[in-house]
Protein backbone atom coordinates (compact mmCIF):
# COMPACT_ATOMS: atom_id res chain seq x y z
CA UNK A 1 0.00 0.00 0.00
CA UNK A 2 2.95 2.32 0.60
CA UNK A 3 3.95 2.16 -3.06
CA UNK A 4 0.39 2.95 -4.10
CA UNK A 5 0.35 6.01 -1.86
CA UNK A 6 3.65 7.12 -3.33
CA UNK A 7 2.10 6.91 -6.78
CA UNK A 8 -1.11 8.63 -5.78
CA UNK A 9 0.03 11.52 -3.60
CA UNK A 10 1.52 13.72 -6.37
CA UNK A 11 -1.72 13.60 -8.31
CA UNK A 12 -3.86 14.23 -5.27
CA UNK A 13 -1.82 17.39 -4.86
CA UNK A 14 -2.32 18.22 -8.52
CA UNK A 15 -6.08 17.80 -8.31
CA UNK A 16 -6.24 19.70 -5.05
CA UNK A 17 -4.43 22.50 -6.83
CA UNK A 18 -6.99 22.39 -9.58
CA UNK A 19 -9.84 23.06 -7.19
CA UNK A 20 -7.81 25.64 -5.29
CA UNK A 21 -7.10 27.52 -8.51
CA UNK A 22 -3.34 27.10 -8.23
CA UNK A 23 -2.79 24.35 -10.77
CA UNK A 24 0.27 24.81 -13.01
CA UNK A 25 -0.57 26.57 -16.26
CA UNK A 26 0.42 23.67 -18.52
CA UNK A 27 -1.67 21.19 -16.52
CA UNK A 28 -4.61 23.56 -16.18
CA UNK A 29 -4.67 23.94 -19.97
CA UNK A 30 -5.19 20.20 -20.30
CA UNK A 31 -8.54 18.51 -20.05
CA UNK A 32 -7.79 15.84 -17.47
CA UNK A 33 -10.91 13.90 -18.44
CA UNK A 34 -9.91 13.72 -22.11
CA UNK A 35 -9.92 10.12 -23.27
CA UNK A 36 -6.66 8.73 -24.62
CA UNK A 37 -7.69 5.10 -25.12
CA UNK A 38 -11.00 3.39 -24.51
CA UNK A 39 -11.83 -0.30 -24.78
CA UNK A 40 -15.40 -1.00 -25.79
CA UNK A 41 -15.95 -4.06 -27.94
CA UNK A 42 -12.53 -4.66 -29.47
CA UNK A 43 -9.14 -4.62 -27.70
CA UNK A 44 -6.67 -1.97 -28.82
CA UNK A 45 -3.36 -3.63 -29.66
CA UNK A 46 -0.80 -0.88 -29.05
CA UNK A 47 2.39 -2.91 -28.75
CA UNK A 48 4.35 -4.21 -25.80
CA UNK A 49 7.09 -1.61 -26.22
CA UNK A 50 6.74 2.00 -25.23
CA UNK A 51 4.94 4.20 -22.75
CA UNK A 52 1.51 2.55 -22.91
CA UNK A 53 2.92 -0.79 -21.74
CA UNK A 54 4.74 1.07 -18.96
CA UNK A 55 1.47 2.76 -17.98
CA UNK A 56 -0.26 -0.61 -17.96
CA UNK A 57 2.34 -2.02 -15.57
CA UNK A 58 1.95 0.91 -13.18
CA UNK A 59 -1.81 0.65 -13.40
CA UNK A 60 -1.75 -3.04 -12.47
CA UNK A 61 0.43 -2.32 -9.43
CA UNK A 62 -1.85 0.50 -8.27
CA UNK A 63 -5.05 -1.50 -8.83
CA UNK A 64 -3.67 -4.56 -7.06
CA UNK A 65 -2.57 -2.38 -4.13
CA UNK A 66 -6.03 -0.86 -3.95
CA UNK A 67 -7.65 -4.30 -3.85
CA UNK A 68 -4.93 -5.66 -1.57
CA UNK A 69 -4.42 -8.35 -4.16
CA UNK A 70 -1.85 -9.44 -6.71
CA UNK A 71 -0.99 -8.06 -10.13
CA UNK A 72 -1.31 -11.62 -11.43
CA UNK A 73 -5.06 -11.01 -11.54
CA UNK A 74 -4.43 -8.80 -14.58
CA UNK A 75 -1.84 -10.93 -16.32
CA UNK A 76 1.33 -9.72 -17.97
CA UNK A 77 1.70 -6.23 -19.36
CA UNK A 78 1.28 -6.57 -23.11
CA UNK A 79 0.29 -3.15 -24.41
CA UNK A 80 -3.21 -4.36 -25.22
CA UNK A 81 -5.92 -2.05 -23.90
CA UNK A 82 -8.69 -4.55 -23.35
CA UNK A 83 -10.77 -6.13 -20.63
CA UNK A 84 -7.97 -6.59 -18.10
CA UNK A 85 -6.88 -2.96 -18.44
CA UNK A 86 -10.45 -1.77 -18.02
CA UNK A 87 -10.89 -4.04 -15.00
CA UNK A 88 -7.74 -2.63 -13.41
CA UNK A 89 -8.99 0.93 -13.92
CA UNK A 90 -12.30 0.04 -12.31
CA UNK A 91 -10.53 -1.72 -9.42
CA UNK A 92 -8.56 1.46 -8.79
CA UNK A 93 -11.66 3.64 -8.42
CA UNK A 94 -12.49 2.88 -4.74
CA UNK A 95 -9.11 4.28 -3.70
CA UNK A 96 -9.70 7.62 -5.40
CA UNK A 97 -11.35 10.58 -3.77
CA UNK A 98 -14.64 11.49 -5.54
CA UNK A 99 -13.22 14.84 -6.61
CA UNK A 100 -10.20 13.08 -8.11
CA UNK A 101 -12.40 10.62 -9.97
CA UNK A 102 -14.50 13.44 -11.36
CA UNK A 103 -11.46 15.42 -12.46
CA UNK A 104 -9.73 12.55 -14.26
CA UNK A 105 -12.72 11.24 -16.17
CA UNK A 106 -15.43 9.79 -13.99
CA UNK A 107 -17.79 10.11 -16.94
CA UNK A 108 -15.64 7.62 -18.86
CA UNK A 109 -15.20 4.71 -16.45
CA UNK A 110 -12.65 2.21 -17.64
CA UNK A 111 -10.98 4.62 -20.09
CA UNK A 112 -7.38 5.79 -19.98
CA UNK A 113 -7.65 9.55 -19.63
CA UNK A 114 -5.13 12.37 -19.47
CA UNK A 115 -5.73 12.65 -15.73
CA UNK A 116 -5.27 8.93 -15.11
CA UNK A 117 -2.07 9.02 -17.14
CA UNK A 118 -0.75 11.93 -15.10
CA UNK A 119 -1.77 10.16 -11.91
CA UNK A 120 0.27 7.05 -12.60
CA UNK A 121 3.14 8.12 -14.84
CA UNK A 122 6.27 10.13 -13.99
CA UNK A 123 5.96 13.86 -14.59
CA UNK A 124 8.59 13.72 -17.32
CA UNK A 125 6.56 11.17 -19.32
CA UNK A 126 3.95 13.12 -21.34
CA UNK A 127 0.71 11.49 -22.31
CA UNK A 128 0.54 10.21 -25.92
CA UNK A 129 -0.28 13.08 -28.24
CA UNK A 130 -2.59 12.91 -31.25
CA UNK A 131 0.21 11.92 -33.63
CA UNK A 132 1.26 9.04 -31.37
CA UNK A 133 -2.31 7.83 -30.95
CA UNK A 134 -3.00 8.12 -34.67
CA UNK A 135 0.02 5.92 -35.31
CA UNK A 136 -1.24 3.53 -32.62
CA UNK A 137 -4.47 3.16 -34.58
CA UNK A 138 -2.55 1.98 -37.63
CA UNK A 139 -0.46 -0.27 -35.37
CA UNK A 140 -3.66 -1.84 -34.03
CA UNK A 141 -4.87 -2.55 -37.56
CA UNK A 142 -1.59 -4.05 -38.70
CA UNK A 143 -1.28 -6.06 -35.47
CA UNK A 144 2.46 -6.78 -35.72
CA UNK A 145 4.98 -5.66 -33.11
CA UNK A 146 8.59 -4.60 -33.56
CA UNK A 147 9.91 -8.03 -32.62
CA UNK A 148 7.92 -9.95 -35.24
CA UNK A 149 9.09 -10.93 -38.72
CA UNK A 150 7.52 -13.17 -41.33
CA UNK A 151 9.18 -14.81 -44.31
CA UNK A 152 6.87 -14.60 -47.30
CA UNK A 153 8.41 -17.30 -49.45
CA UNK A 154 5.79 -19.89 -50.40
CA UNK A 155 3.54 -18.65 -47.61
CA UNK A 156 0.27 -19.67 -49.30
CA UNK A 157 -1.24 -23.13 -49.54
CA UNK A 158 -1.60 -25.07 -52.75
CA UNK A 159 -5.33 -24.74 -53.53
CA UNK A 160 -5.45 -28.43 -54.46
CA UNK A 161 -3.39 -30.13 -51.76
CA UNK A 162 -4.02 -27.63 -48.98
CA UNK A 163 -0.32 -27.75 -48.08
CA UNK A 164 2.47 -25.20 -48.18
CA UNK A 165 5.89 -25.81 -49.70
CA UNK A 166 7.54 -26.29 -46.30
CA UNK A 167 4.80 -28.78 -45.42
CA UNK A 168 5.78 -31.05 -48.30
CA UNK A 169 3.97 -29.63 -51.30
CA UNK A 170 6.28 -29.59 -54.35
CA UNK A 171 5.00 -26.23 -55.60
CA UNK A 172 5.55 -22.78 -54.16
CA UNK A 173 2.49 -20.55 -53.80
CA UNK A 174 2.60 -17.01 -52.48
CA UNK A 175 0.16 -14.11 -52.58
CA UNK A 176 2.98 -11.60 -52.07
CA UNK A 177 5.88 -12.50 -54.38
CA UNK A 178 7.58 -9.11 -54.06
CA UNK A 179 7.87 -8.99 -50.26
CA UNK A 180 10.41 -11.60 -49.21
CA UNK A 181 10.39 -10.62 -45.54
CA UNK A 182 7.88 -8.52 -43.58
CA UNK A 183 8.65 -6.82 -40.29
CA UNK A 184 6.92 -4.74 -37.68
CA UNK A 185 3.95 -2.44 -37.24
CA UNK A 186 4.07 -0.74 -40.65
CA UNK A 187 4.70 -3.90 -42.63
CA UNK A 188 8.27 -3.05 -43.65
CA UNK A 189 9.50 -5.39 -46.38
CA UNK A 190 12.83 -6.47 -47.79
CA UNK A 191 11.37 -6.68 -51.29
CA UNK A 192 10.82 -3.95 -53.82
CA UNK A 193 10.23 -1.30 -51.13
CA UNK A 194 13.45 -2.19 -49.27
CA UNK A 195 12.15 -0.59 -46.06
CA UNK A 196 13.90 -3.21 -43.93
CA UNK A 197 17.22 -2.41 -45.58
CA UNK A 198 16.65 1.30 -44.95
CA UNK A 199 15.85 0.72 -41.27
CA UNK A 200 18.92 -1.48 -40.81
CA UNK A 201 21.04 1.17 -42.51
CA UNK A 202 19.64 3.97 -40.32
CA UNK A 203 20.00 1.99 -37.09
CA UNK A 204 23.57 0.92 -37.85
CA UNK A 205 24.57 4.42 -38.94
CA UNK A 206 23.38 5.79 -35.60
CA UNK A 207 24.66 2.82 -33.57
CA UNK A 208 27.78 1.30 -35.19
CA UNK A 209 28.33 -2.33 -34.25
CA UNK A 210 24.72 -2.98 -33.27
CA UNK A 211 24.20 -5.54 -36.03
CA UNK A 212 27.19 -7.62 -35.02
CA UNK A 213 26.19 -7.49 -31.35
CA UNK A 214 22.76 -8.93 -32.12
CA UNK A 215 23.03 -10.98 -35.29
CA UNK A 216 26.41 -12.63 -34.71
CA UNK A 217 26.95 -15.19 -37.49
CA UNK A 218 24.24 -13.56 -39.63
CA UNK A 219 25.93 -10.14 -39.62
CA UNK A 220 27.61 -10.60 -42.98
CA UNK A 221 24.33 -11.67 -44.58
CA UNK A 222 22.57 -8.62 -43.12
CA UNK A 223 25.31 -6.32 -44.42
CA UNK A 224 24.99 -7.84 -47.88
CA UNK A 225 21.21 -7.58 -47.67
CA UNK A 226 21.41 -3.87 -46.82
CA UNK A 227 23.81 -3.12 -49.67
CA UNK A 228 22.34 -5.51 -52.21
CA UNK A 229 19.81 -4.99 -54.97
CA UNK A 230 16.38 -6.60 -55.11
CA UNK A 231 17.64 -9.90 -56.54
CA UNK A 232 20.22 -10.04 -53.76
CA UNK A 233 17.49 -9.67 -51.16
CA UNK A 234 15.61 -12.61 -52.67
CA UNK A 235 18.63 -14.92 -52.80
CA UNK A 236 20.06 -14.03 -49.38
CA UNK A 237 16.76 -14.34 -47.54
CA UNK A 238 15.71 -17.48 -49.41
CA UNK A 239 18.96 -19.17 -48.33
CA UNK A 240 18.18 -18.32 -44.70
CA UNK A 241 14.52 -19.32 -44.94
CA UNK A 242 15.09 -22.72 -46.54
CA UNK A 243 17.43 -23.86 -43.73
CA UNK A 244 15.28 -24.60 -40.62
CA UNK A 245 18.05 -24.06 -38.06
CA UNK A 246 19.33 -20.93 -39.73
CA UNK A 247 15.79 -19.59 -40.11
CA UNK A 248 14.95 -20.18 -36.45
CA UNK A 249 18.15 -18.53 -35.20
CA UNK A 250 17.73 -15.59 -37.57
CA UNK A 251 14.12 -15.09 -36.44
CA UNK A 252 15.08 -15.18 -32.76
CA UNK A 253 17.91 -12.70 -33.26
CA UNK A 254 15.68 -10.41 -35.31
CA UNK A 255 13.17 -10.40 -32.44
CA UNK A 256 15.93 -9.20 -30.10
CA UNK A 257 16.98 -6.61 -32.65
CA UNK A 258 13.45 -5.27 -33.09
CA UNK A 259 12.97 -5.01 -29.33
CA UNK A 260 15.77 -2.44 -29.03
CA UNK A 261 14.62 1.19 -28.59
CA UNK A 262 17.30 2.46 -30.96
CA UNK A 263 16.05 0.14 -33.70
CA UNK A 264 12.46 1.23 -33.11
CA UNK A 265 13.55 4.86 -33.43
CA UNK A 266 15.20 4.05 -36.75
CA UNK A 267 12.06 2.23 -37.88
CA UNK A 268 9.88 5.27 -37.16
CA UNK A 269 12.44 7.64 -38.67
CA UNK A 270 12.41 5.75 -41.97
CA UNK A 271 8.62 5.85 -42.20
CA UNK A 272 8.44 9.52 -41.23
CA UNK A 273 10.97 10.49 -43.90
CA UNK A 274 10.11 12.80 -46.78
CA UNK A 275 10.79 10.02 -49.29
CA UNK A 276 8.53 7.56 -47.45
CA UNK A 277 5.19 7.80 -45.64
CA UNK A 278 6.14 11.15 -44.10
CA UNK A 279 6.19 12.69 -47.56
CA UNK A 280 2.87 11.06 -48.43
CA UNK A 281 1.26 12.43 -45.28
CA UNK A 282 2.64 15.89 -46.11
CA UNK A 283 0.74 15.78 -49.41
CA UNK A 284 -2.53 15.35 -47.53
CA UNK A 285 -1.67 18.41 -45.46
CA UNK A 286 -1.08 20.36 -48.68
CA UNK A 287 -4.58 19.47 -49.85
CA UNK A 288 -6.06 20.65 -46.57
CA UNK A 289 -4.01 23.85 -46.74
CA UNK A 290 -5.80 24.54 -50.03
CA UNK A 291 -9.11 23.68 -48.35
CA UNK A 292 -8.54 25.85 -45.28
CA UNK A 293 -9.96 29.10 -46.76
CA UNK A 294 -13.18 27.18 -47.46
CA UNK A 295 -13.52 24.98 -44.37
CA UNK A 296 -11.81 27.36 -41.94
CA UNK A 297 -9.67 24.81 -40.14
CA UNK A 298 -6.63 22.58 -40.17
CA UNK A 299 -6.96 18.79 -40.43
CA UNK A 300 -8.61 17.19 -37.41
CA UNK A 301 -7.04 14.47 -35.29
CA UNK A 302 -9.15 11.89 -37.12
CA UNK A 303 -8.08 13.38 -40.45
CA UNK A 304 -4.47 12.86 -39.39
CA UNK A 305 -5.10 9.23 -38.46
CA UNK A 306 -6.77 8.74 -41.83
CA UNK A 307 -3.79 10.24 -43.66
CA UNK A 308 -1.41 7.89 -41.85
CA UNK A 309 -3.54 4.85 -42.60
CA UNK A 310 -3.93 5.80 -46.26
CA UNK A 311 -0.16 6.30 -46.58
CA UNK A 312 0.44 2.91 -44.95
CA UNK A 313 -1.96 1.31 -47.41
CA UNK A 314 -0.23 2.92 -50.40
CA UNK A 315 -3.07 5.33 -51.17
CA UNK A 316 -1.31 8.68 -51.02
CA UNK A 317 -2.13 11.62 -53.29
CA UNK A 318 0.11 12.08 -56.34
CA UNK A 319 3.30 14.09 -56.04
CA UNK A 320 1.59 17.10 -57.57
CA UNK A 321 -1.58 17.62 -55.55
CA UNK A 322 -2.84 20.71 -57.39
CA UNK A 323 -5.54 18.92 -59.41
CA UNK A 324 -6.81 16.91 -56.45
CA UNK A 325 -6.74 20.01 -54.26
CA UNK A 326 -8.82 21.91 -56.82
CA UNK A 327 -11.36 19.07 -56.94
CA UNK A 328 -11.62 18.99 -53.15
CA UNK A 329 -12.04 22.77 -52.96
CA UNK A 330 -14.80 22.59 -55.57
CA UNK A 331 -16.50 19.79 -53.62
CA UNK A 332 -16.30 21.73 -50.35
CA UNK A 333 -17.63 24.90 -52.00
CA UNK A 334 -20.58 23.40 -53.85
CA UNK A 335 -23.11 24.47 -51.19
CA UNK A 336 -23.21 27.01 -48.40
CA UNK A 337 -22.96 24.25 -45.85
CA UNK A 338 -19.36 23.23 -45.27
CA UNK A 339 -18.96 19.44 -45.49
CA UNK A 340 -18.27 17.69 -42.22
CA UNK A 341 -14.82 16.19 -41.62
CA UNK A 342 -16.18 12.72 -42.36
CA UNK A 343 -17.82 13.86 -45.58
CA UNK A 344 -14.51 15.31 -46.76
CA UNK A 345 -12.68 12.09 -45.89
CA UNK A 346 -15.26 10.00 -47.73
CA UNK A 347 -14.95 12.15 -50.84
CA UNK A 348 -11.17 12.05 -50.69
CA UNK A 349 -11.32 8.26 -50.50
CA UNK A 350 -13.48 8.19 -53.61
CA UNK A 351 -10.77 10.04 -55.54
CA UNK A 352 -7.97 7.85 -54.19
CA UNK A 353 -9.14 4.38 -55.20
CA UNK A 354 -7.66 1.47 -53.30
CA UNK A 355 -5.21 -1.01 -54.73
CA UNK A 356 -6.30 -3.43 -52.03
CA UNK A 357 -9.33 -5.67 -51.80
CA UNK A 358 -12.52 -3.62 -51.75
CA UNK A 359 -13.83 -4.98 -48.45
CA UNK A 360 -10.48 -4.47 -46.73
CA UNK A 361 -10.35 -0.80 -47.63
CA UNK A 362 -13.96 0.12 -46.92
CA UNK A 363 -13.69 -1.62 -43.55
CA UNK A 364 -10.73 0.61 -42.71
CA UNK A 365 -12.47 3.70 -44.10
CA UNK A 366 -15.38 3.08 -41.72
CA UNK A 367 -13.05 3.49 -38.73
CA UNK A 368 -12.61 7.12 -39.73
CA UNK A 369 -16.26 7.73 -40.63
CA UNK A 370 -18.23 6.06 -37.86
CA UNK A 371 -17.73 8.89 -35.32
CA UNK A 372 -19.12 11.57 -37.66
CA UNK A 373 -22.86 12.15 -37.02
CA UNK A 374 -23.22 13.43 -40.59
CA UNK A 375 -22.20 10.06 -42.00
CA UNK A 376 -24.61 7.14 -42.30
CA UNK A 377 -23.01 3.85 -43.22
CA UNK A 378 -25.00 1.31 -45.15
CA UNK A 379 -25.85 -1.94 -43.39
CA UNK A 380 -23.36 -3.75 -45.64
CA UNK A 381 -20.59 -1.25 -44.92
CA UNK A 382 -21.24 -1.45 -41.20
CA UNK A 383 -21.27 -5.26 -41.26
CA UNK A 384 -17.94 -5.42 -43.11
CA UNK A 385 -16.46 -2.95 -40.62
CA UNK A 386 -17.67 -5.03 -37.68
CA UNK A 387 -16.25 -8.20 -39.19
CA UNK A 388 -12.84 -6.70 -39.98
CA UNK A 389 -12.10 -4.56 -36.92
CA UNK A 390 -15.07 -2.83 -35.27
CA UNK A 391 -12.66 -0.11 -34.12
CA UNK A 392 -13.39 3.62 -34.08
CA UNK A 393 -10.97 6.52 -34.22
CA UNK A 394 -12.51 7.78 -30.98
CA UNK A 395 -11.36 4.57 -29.27
CA UNK A 396 -7.89 6.10 -29.57
CA UNK A 397 -9.01 9.42 -28.13
CA UNK A 398 -9.04 11.06 -31.56
CA UNK A 399 -11.55 13.79 -32.28
CA UNK A 400 -12.89 15.89 -35.14
CA UNK A 401 -13.03 18.83 -32.72
CA UNK A 402 -9.28 19.13 -32.18
CA UNK A 403 -6.84 20.04 -34.91
CA UNK A 404 -3.31 19.25 -36.06
CA UNK A 405 -1.46 21.91 -38.02
CA UNK A 406 1.34 19.76 -39.45
CA UNK A 407 3.20 16.46 -39.31
CA UNK A 408 6.90 16.20 -38.39
CA UNK A 409 8.42 14.90 -41.62
CA UNK A 410 11.98 13.62 -41.21
CA UNK A 411 14.82 14.07 -43.67
CA UNK A 412 15.72 11.05 -45.82
CA UNK A 413 18.21 8.67 -44.22
CA UNK A 414 20.69 8.81 -47.10
CA UNK A 415 20.06 5.19 -48.03
CA UNK A 416 18.45 6.31 -51.26
CA UNK A 417 21.83 7.62 -52.46
CA UNK A 418 23.50 4.21 -52.21
CA UNK A 419 23.99 2.39 -55.50
CA UNK A 420 23.05 -1.14 -54.56
CA UNK A 421 24.52 -4.13 -56.37
CA UNK A 422 24.43 -7.94 -56.45
CA UNK A 423 25.93 -9.15 -53.17
CA UNK A 424 25.01 -12.85 -53.14
CA UNK A 425 27.51 -15.59 -52.31
CA UNK A 426 27.51 -18.67 -54.59
CA UNK A 427 26.36 -20.92 -51.75
CA UNK A 428 23.36 -18.69 -51.07
CA UNK A 429 22.32 -18.78 -54.71
CA UNK A 430 22.62 -22.57 -54.80
CA UNK A 431 20.61 -22.96 -51.60
CA UNK A 432 17.37 -21.50 -52.98
CA UNK A 433 15.33 -24.23 -54.77
CA UNK A 434 14.24 -23.71 -58.36
CA UNK A 435 10.54 -24.12 -57.52
CA UNK A 436 10.78 -21.32 -54.96
CA UNK A 437 12.16 -19.07 -57.66
CA UNK A 438 9.15 -19.95 -59.83
CA UNK A 439 6.45 -19.17 -57.32
CA UNK A 440 2.78 -19.25 -58.26
CA UNK A 441 -0.17 -17.24 -57.08
CA UNK A 442 -2.83 -19.26 -55.24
Amino acid sequence: MLRFKQILLPVLGLVAGLFAGIMPVDAAAQNLSQVLYRFEDRPLVLGKYGAVADFQGRLFVAAASCKRGSTSAYGATDGIVGAKTRNAIMDLQPCLDPSVKAAIGGANPGAITVGLWRLLMPAEQPFPDAITRANHLTFALEGTDYDAIQFNFCQSRNPRSGKRYLEGDPWCYTNDPNAYLTWGPRGATAGAGAEIQQIVFAAEWANPGLLNAVFGPHTDAIHRLALGNNQSAFDILCAIWIDPKRRADFTERFARYGALPEVQRAYRRVYDAANADGGKIARFFKIYAALKPVIGRDPTEIDLAYFIDMATHGMAPPGNVSDLSAKMVKFASRTRKVPSPGELRRQLAAWLPSQHKYNDRIARDAIFLIDDPEITLSDTHRRIWQQRSGLKASDFGLSDHRYVSDYPVAAPTGFEKIERFYTVLPEDKRACPANVRKSRRP
